[in-house]
């Protein structure tokens, strides 16, 4: 069995837990504004212009993003610093794009990792449909859940499609498996606002196994990426913020009864 993906990368902290190597997995049915990855948004392959620069000469072209591997191809990469997962706490993070459009290649990939007892975290938007689900929740250790927004027209204009199947995944996610963090990535103009942080902890509300939230402050990191794919960048001039703008907003989580990371 293979799966496309657009990326390894090793020794990542922020990805969940410890040291670990996330895999960025080709494809996503969102289009976030501010999306750092736009590379990954189409399931196929992207032509993408890059400048490499040998001795005092640049030299421009493009190069094709997304390739595929087998399972066992992945599961001999992430092996590769096991040691690292073993002393830090680590492990292994499959991200996106969205993961879940893949899911049989996913549930494989979690298997496999889970026979080799490596710690797994998917990191998802939810607003995907799929039959593969509950298993996937079993053999993942940790979901990091995206909640950009819960009212439906900023989840249309700024989003895309889905707000339902977010909602809905996430409560049956909540469920079946064995730990959830809600992940807020904090945008200027979309979820700032205190209204904005009361929808998603009214919602909450009704899912009490979920205690954890991880706020994102919104970044510039990606933006040169959408010129490079011959796009515009809809977030514009946007400063990105850092984590004192989003000091009012963790408060409110905190006096709602969440930890926030």
């Amino acid at each position: 069995m293979k799966g496309f993906i657009f990326d390894i990368k090793r020794y990542a902290i922020h990805d969940g837990p410890g040291i670990r190597t996330t895999v960025f997995f080709k494809g996503c049915n969102l289009r976030c504004r501010w999306c750092h990855n736009p590379e990954s948004q189409p399931a196929g392959e992207t032509l993408m212009w890059q400048t490499l620069k040998v001795g005092e000469r640049e030299h421009a072209g493009q190069r094709v993003v997304g390739y595929s591997l087998t399972v066992d191809e992945l599961v001999a990469r992430v092996t590769r610093d096991r040691i690292f997962y073993e002393e830090s706490g680590g492990g292994v993070t499959f991200s996106g794009g969205e993961p879940l459009l893949q899911a049989e290649f996913l549930a494989e990939c979690l298997a496999r990792c889970r026979e080799q007892h490596l710690h797994t975290c998917i990191d998802t938007a939810g607003a995907v449909r799929t039959n593969r689900l509950d298993e996937i929740c079993r053999l993942a250790d940790l979901f990091l859940y995206d909640l950009k927004s819960l009212n439906p027209r900023k989840f249309h204009a700024h989003v895309g499609e889905g707000l339902e199947i977010v909602k809905s995944n996430l409560e049956h996610v909540a469920r079946v498996a064995k730990e959830v963090i809600i992940r807020v990535p904090v945008i200027p103009g979309v979820n700032m606002e205190r209204g904005d942080t009361r929808e998603i902890i009214d919602f909450l509300a009704g899912i009490p196994a979920i205690r954890r939230v991880q706020l994102l402050p919104y970044h510039r990191n990606g933006a040169d990426k959408y010129t490079r794919l011959g796009k515009t960048y809809e977030m514009g001039d946007t400063p990105g913020l850092k984590q004192e703008n989003v000091t009012g907003i963790k408060t409110w989580f905190q006096e709602a009864g969440y930890e926030v990371l």
